[in-house]
């Protein structure tokens, strides 16, 4: 069996508290990962009242969409953070003091987070370790995780030296970095990326790559104007054709060779 981590009203000290529940476990998981089992983490930040930031409503919603279309395809294990309980440690290294990716964003598969950002950089509302995570603290990949998408307005914004920082600190056998050049409406970006990459049978589609369900109008570009652009950062090219585990392929782990890829998409 496998479990889910419900979100708690609190956390403390660094440790994170919540409630056990057993999830189905599917029986095939991909060579590459060295881990037993499928994990998502998905964090979103709703409120940004104690911050001169707007408070983004629509992050509550289209997280609780990606959640349980994870939930629904089963074989996952699920834990989400919300509000003052999402933390800057989660994503970043724990190489670097005050980070924890290693228990979090870096123990799962496919890691999520919903909030504000700017060119590189996400704002998180507490200090856990600190309110903004930046370009030069993120390092994926040297323990479980695949793909890492940042909702956030203009994080990836190819500008200057941004996403070659992203790439060259970040991608460390992360295969992508997933999020936005522009910054997107507050919609329903990530639940409908989510039911892009998972197939529910004939009537559904899904079952796409990561590249087509978050460069899709029915997935990723969901609620956006034309013309706002996404960007995919990938550490080989075919990377841009794994499907999420149990739905394809999925390329194999590759270590940072120097010389990275990014792709823009216009919604």
């Amino acid at each position: 069996m496998s479990s889910y981590l419900l979100k708690h009203s609190s956390r403390s000290l660094g440790i994170k508290t919540g409630l056990l529940a057993p999830v189905a476990l599917a029986c095939a998981v991909a060579a590459s990962s060295s881990y037993a089992a499928k994990e998502l983490l998905a964090e979103h930040i709703e409120d940004y009242s104690a911050s001169p930031s707007s408070n983004l409503p629509g992050c509550d919603h289209t997280t609780d969409g990606l959640f349980n279309e994870f939930g629904d395809a089963g074989g996952w294990g699920r834990t989400r953070w919300s509000d003052n309980n999402a933390w800057e440690q989660d994503f970043k290294s724990d190489h670097l003091a005050g980070g924890d990716d290693g228990d979090w964003s870096d123990d799962a598969d496919f890691s999520y987070f919903c909030g504000h950002g700017n060119v590189g950089l996400v704002e998180f509302t507490t200090n856990n370790p600190g309110t903004i995570f930046t370009s030069t603290e993120g390092r994926w990949g040297d323990r479980d995780v695949e793909w890492v998408t940042f909702d956030t307005s203009m994080t990836f914004r190819d500008t200057g030296n941004n996403v070659a920082t992203w790439y060259s600190n970040g991608l460390n056998r992360l295969h992508l970095l997933i999020g936005w050049h522009d910054s997107p409406l507050d919609g329903d970006t990530g639940g409908q990326f989510a039911d892009e990459l998972i197939d529910w049978g004939f009537f559904d589609g899904g079952g796409d790559t990561m590249k087509d369900a978050w460069f899709s109008g029915s997935g990723g570009c969901t609620d956006q104007n034309g013309g706002t652009t996404q960007m995919i950062i990938a550490e080989v090219k075919s990377h841009y054709n794994d499907h999420l585990w149990g739905e394809g392929s999925v390329g194999s782990d590759q270590p940072n060779n120097g010389t990275g890829w990014k792709w823009s998409h216009n919604c």
